[in-house]
């Protein structure tokens, strides 16, 4: 899957030469490009009146979390689309052999972009740098307003277009389909974040928005678990035939990609496990998937709060013991789907939870009471005026 470590990048030192050079003209163009922008809008903020009554509406931590969470994840991806073996080894060694194992209608779709990438390598490694770096930037400067929303259409738009032409569509039409791998593809999440940070203003602090959110995950997990468990694509086997079943075969290639030792170790481990207990590790992710996906779909906090604590701990391993990271080997694209299944989740359960919507440190509860006015106290009784006169002056006087 792309995303997925994809092995050590060769490149032509006459292309990586070219690229680099024309990173450097370009940054040295964009740099004070946006440095003047960024001035203009902050004098134009101070010059601007402020006015009490037009006060914008305060962002919700849910949305403050996906745009900032995916606005550094597309900073990311555009830094890693800046490594030199891009522009030669993307097509050859990630774009193509995803869509290899796809209908011939799909490898057309995807022959047809990495054709126009192989003949213009350069300047289209350099316009996905540009591209996903500047969508992070956008995402994380704007956090309110009709150029915020557009970030995030402008996400959407963009990650359909990796999904198709750099993804295959996710890998959704070809054997093997597994939530474990990053299916239905990590660039998707991206696109339905996007579309819930391009949500107008009315729909920020309503339940309804996290709870259709954790409603569409939570189905999607229940899905993925009914094609985990399909018997033929091999997940319930840590052997076939003397040989690694699919799982344990598939980590234990990724274990030789270039990475750090101990990254190396624990995936090797993993694949050894999975070799001799393939049942039970299936079995695990089955069950979780299922469970997990259930809780989010019911839409109460209650449910969905130790489903989220859950659903976290399984990507975390899944991350790190099957995807290996997914950016490392000089050709990663992303760091795959578990970061931002783990952030989608919990920008769901901000939104639905509405005392998290306020204060996303307090812990999940029934809403406290309102405080009763306090009763009012008597009135006290009116006090009899003093005599000015002392009494035994009035007597010697009578």
């Amino acid at each position: 899957m792309p995303g997925m470590n994809s092995g050590a990048g060769h490149a032509d030192p006459a292309v990586v030469a070219a690229f680099r050079a024309l990173l450097l003209y370009e940054a040295l163009i964009a740099l004070p490009v946006l440095a003047v922008l960024g001035a203009g809008w902050l004098i134009v903020r101070r010059r601007r009146p402020r006015a009490a009554a037009a006060r914008p509406p305060r962002e919700p931590a849910w949305r403050r979390l996906l745009r900032i969470g995916f606005g550094l994840l597309w900073l990311v991806d555009g830094l890693l689309q800046a490594q030199p073996a891009m522009p030669s080894g993307l097509p050859s060694q990630v774009i193509g052999p995803t869509a290899a194992s796809s209908p011939p209608w799909v490898q057309r779709v995807v022959y047809w972009a990495e054709a126009g990438w192989t003949h213009h390598p350069v300047p289209a490694a350099s316009a996905a740098v540009w591209i996903q770096a500047g969508l992070g930037i956008w995402l994380l400067a704007v956090p309110r307003g009709a150029l915020s929303r557009l970030a995030g259409l402008a996400s959407v738009g963009w990650g359909l277009v990796v999904w198709v032409f750099g993804e295959s569509f996710g890998g959704i039409f070809a054997p093997g389909l597994s939530w474990l791998t990053g299916a239905p593809g990590s660039v998707l999440v991206y696109v339905a974040a996007g579309a819930l940070i391009a949500l107008p203003e009315r729909t920020w602090r309503s339940p309804r928005t996290g709870k259709l959110a954790l409603a569409g995950l939570g189905s999607f997990l229940g899905v993925m678990a009914g094609l985990q468990a399909q018997p033929s694509l091999g997940y319930w086997q840590g052997t076939s035939y003397g040989r690694p079943g699919t799982l344990a075969a598939m980590v234990g290639e990724m274990a030789q990609t270039p990475q750090p030792r101990l990254l190396s170790a624990w995936v090797a481990a993993f694949a050894a496990f999975d070799e001799a207990h393939g049942l039970a590790v299936n079995l695990l992710v089955v069950t979780a998937l299922a469970v997990i996906g259930a809780a989010f779909a019911s839409g109460r906090p209650r449910l969905a709060r130790p489903a989220l604590a859950g659903f976290t701990a399984l990507c975390l391993a899944d991350w790190v013991l099957v995807q290996d990271l997914g950016f490392l080997g000089g050709l990663g694209t992303d760091p795959n789907s578990m970061i931002p299944l783990i952030l989608l989740a919990t920008g769901g359960y901000l939104a639905l939870n509405p005392q998290l919507r306020r204060n996303p440190l307090a812990p999940a509860g029934p809403p406290q009471a309102a405080p009763q006015p306090a009763a009012p106290q008597p009135a006290a009784a009116p006090m009899e005026p003093r005599d000015p006169v002392p009494q035994g002056e009035r007597m010697a006087a009578g």
